[in-house]
């Protein structure tokens, strides 16, 4: 049952992981695609720092699933 236990925190650690490595790299190539794709400087702005954004925010919950953020 020990085993069991601790291959499931494995999985779930190593799925986090990767969950915010794919995230990460999809959402940096959106950053830079946004700075070529939008016509007006507003919106290229917007879109480049939104995505870093939307990255800080996941990595942190991510974080707090693996246990990283303990208060």
């Amino acid at each position: 049952m020990r085993f069991v236990n601790w291959l499931g925190k494995a999985i779930g650690w190593f799925l986090a992981h990767a969950l915010q490595g794919t995230i990460t790299v999809v959402m940096s190539f959106i950053a830079l695609a946004s700075l070529t794709i939008f016509d007006s400087v507003a919106m290229k702005l917007t879109g480049f720092f939104g995505s870093f954004a939307v990255v800080y925010v996941a990595s942190y919950f991510l974080g707090k699933v693996r246990g990283e953020h303990k208060q």
